[in-house]
C-alpha cells in the first residue's frame, strides 16, 4: 500500500501473511469494563451445595410448652379438693398423697424427656459436625468446589485455553482464558518478569453458549490473540485484541467466509495457523488460512502423503494441538492427540512433508476414559528439529495424568500430575511461534511447561520442572 492503512477498518483474523500491508488493530479509546461483581457461590447443578449447614435443630419437642421463651409444664389442674372434718382432712390427706405421686411421676417424666432431648440434641449436633466435616473434606478425587470460590467469575467445569509467546531478552507472557457462571468469557494475563496475574478481562458483549469451548492462539505478525468460541445456536465466531488492548473485535474469519456451525458438544483446539475440532462423522476439520494462494480454506484432516489417511476419533474426544517441528515453518507440521474409537489415546502428524519427526514411534500405549479432557504442551528438542511432547488427561480416579515424549526412545508413563474436579478441562501452554514476520524457533527452554485445569473449582496452574510436576499459582478470578 503507498498510504497508511486504516487500522479500524479492517480486522485481522485467521491468516498467516495477508495479501497487502498488516492491518494492525489499535487501541479503543474507551477501556473495557473488567470489573466482577462478587457474588455469594451458588449450588451445583446436581444438587450438591455450597453452603454450610446452620446447626439449627428444627422444632422443639412437644412434649414441653414454651411461654416468653422459657420451657414450662404443661398445665395442671388443682390436686386440693374443698371438703369439712375428718372426712375432707382425710380426703385432703390422701388427695395430698395423690399430689406427691403424681408430681414424682411427673418429675420422673420430666427429668427422661429432658435427659431424650438432651441426648437427641447432642446426637444431633454430632451428627451436623460430621455433616460440615464431609462437606469440607478434601478427598483426593474431590469434584467439590470450595465455597470461597466466585462461581459467578468462574464457571464450574468452564472450558479452558492458554497460549503465549517469548518477550524480547528475556521471559515470556501468557493469557488464560476461561467462561463465568454468567457465560461471559474472562481472560488475564501473565507476565513472567512480574511473575503476577492481571485483574482479568471480561468480554461480556459476546453472546457464547454455556460451556462453549474457548480455543485461543497468537497470530504473531501483529501481534495479537485470536479467541474462538460457539455462541448459543453453536454457529462458529472469533474475536481478537491487541496485547496492549481491552475489548475484543470481530474476527475476520466471520467476514470473510459464510457462517458455519459446529457440531454441539465437540472439543476444539488452536495453535496457529489451525483451529481443529471434530464432524458428526468422528473424523477432524481443520479451519486454516492459506496466504500461498488458497486464502481460507477448512478440510478434514488427513494424510500429507497418504490422503486416504483419515484419523477417527471418539465421539466428542478430547482434541489437543502442537507444533511436531521446532522450526515451524510452511507447511506446518504440526499434530493433534485425541481418543480413538478403541478408547486409546492416539496422536496423528499432518500439515508437511517433514510430519512425523517428532511422533515417529506411534502412539501412547494407554487407555483413557472416553471424553475426558486432552492437552498438550510442546518444546524444542536439543540438536534436533524435533519437539518434545507432553500430552495430559484425567484419569477415571480424577487424576490428572501425563505422557510424555523428551527423547528420541519413543512414549513414557504415564505420570501423575495432581488431583482435579472430576471432568475438567485442561489446558497446556505452548510458545507461539512462527515464520512471518521472521522465523522464531520453538524454544528448548522450559520455564513455560505449564498446564491449568480447576480443583475445588478454582484454577489450578501445574509447572512441569526438570522432571516432576508441582504447584503453581492458583489463578485470580476477580
Amino acid at each position: 500500500m503507498s498510504s497508511s492503512p486504516n487500522h479500524r477498518d479492517s480486522q485481522p483474523g485467521l491468516e498467516l501473511a495477508p495479501s497487502s500491508d498488516p492491518e494492525v488493530v489499535h487501541r479503543p479509546s474507551d477501556p473495557y469494563p473488567i470489573a466482577v461483581p462478587g457474588q455469594a457461590p451458588v449450588p451445583y447443578a446436581n444438587g450438591g451445595s455450597l453452603y454450610t449447614v446452620d446447626g439449627s435443630h428444627g422444632s422443639p419437642p412437644s412434649t414441653y410448652a414454651y411461654a416468653n421463651g422459657e420451657k414450662a409444664l404443661p398445665p395442671q389442674s388443682s390436686v386440693f379438693e374443698s371438703g369439712t372434718g375428718a372426712a375432707a382432712g382425710a380426703a385432703s390427706r390422701k388427695k395430698l398423697w395423690i399430689m406427691v405421686g403424681v408430681l414424682a411421676a411427673v418429675a420422673v417424666i420430666i427429668g427422661a424427656v429432658v435427659g431424650g432431648v438432651v441426648g437427641s440434641k447432642s446426637s444431633g449436633s454430632g451428627a451436623k459436625a460430621a455433616e460440615n466435616s464431609g462437606s469440607t473434606s478434601s478427598p483426593s478425587n474431590s469434584s467439590s468446589t470450595d465455597a470461597s470460590v466466585n462461581t459467578t467469575a468462574v464457571r464450574p467445569l468452564t472450558r479452558l485455553s492458554v497460549t503465549g509467546r517469548r518477550l524480547a531478552g528475556d521471559g515470556f507472557t501468557s493469557r488464560l482464558f476461561w467462561q463465568g457462571g454468567d457465560n461471559h468469557i474472562r481472560t488475564s494475563k501473565y507476565t513472567s518478569t512480574g511473575g503476577e496475574w492481571s485483574t482479568p478481562l471480561v468480554f461480556s458483549g459476546l453472546d457464547a453458549k454455556p460451556g462453549t469451548p474457548i480455543p485461543a492462539t497468537i497470530y504473531m505478525l501483529y501481534p495479537q490473540f485470536e479467541v474462538f468460541y460457539l455462541d448459543s445456536k453453536n454457529t462458529f465466531r472469533g474475536v481478537n485484541f491487541g496485547e496492549d488492548e481491552t475489548a475484543p473485535k470481530t474476527d475476520s474469519i466471520e467476514t470473510d467466509r459464510p457462517a458455519f456451525t459446529v457440531d454441539d458438544g465437540t472439543k476444539m483446539s488452536a495453535y496457529w495457523p489451525y483451529i481443529i475440532y471434530q464432524n458428526p462423522n468422528s473424523t477432524f476439520r481443520r479451519q486454516v488460512y492459506d496466504s500461498r494462494g488458497r486464502g481460507y480454506f477448512n478440510d478434514t484432516m488427513q494424510g500429507w502423503f497418504n490422503p486416504d489417511v483419515v484419523p477417527l476419533g471418539d465421539n466428542r474426544t478430547g482434541i489437543a494441538v502442537v507444533p511436531t517441528v521446532k522450526e515451524f515453518k510452511g507447511p506446518y507440521a504440526a499434530g493433534i492427540a485425541y481418543r480413538d474409537q478403541d478408547g486409546r489415546l492416539s496422536v496423528f502428524s499432518f500439515g508437511g512433508d517433514d510430519t512425523g519427526i517428532s511422533w515417529d514411534t506411534g502412539s501412547p500405549n494407554v487407555s483413557i476414559p472416553a471424553q475426558t479432557s486432552i492437552a498438550a504442551l510442546a518444546v524444542g528438542r536439543p540438536n534436533s528439529n524435533s519437539t518434545n511432547t507432553w500430552i495430559l488427561y484425567q484419569d477415571e480416579a480424577n487424576k490428572i495424568q501425563c505422557v510424555y515424549q523428551d527423547d528420541a526412545n519413543g512414549w513414557k508413563g504415564p505420570q501423575e500430575v495432581g488431583d482435579a474436579d472430576a471432568g475438567t478441562d485442561i489446558a497446556c501452554l505452548t510458545e507461539s511461534v512462527l515464520d512471518e514476520p521472521d522465523q522464531i524457533l520453538l524454544s528448548e527452554q522450559t520455564d513455560m511447561r505449564r498446564c491449568y485445569y480447576q480443583y475445588k473449582g478454582a484454577i489450578q496452574e501445574k509447572r512441569l520442572t526438570s522432571s516432576t510436576w508441582i504447584d503453581g499459582d492458583t489463578i485470580p478470578m476477580q
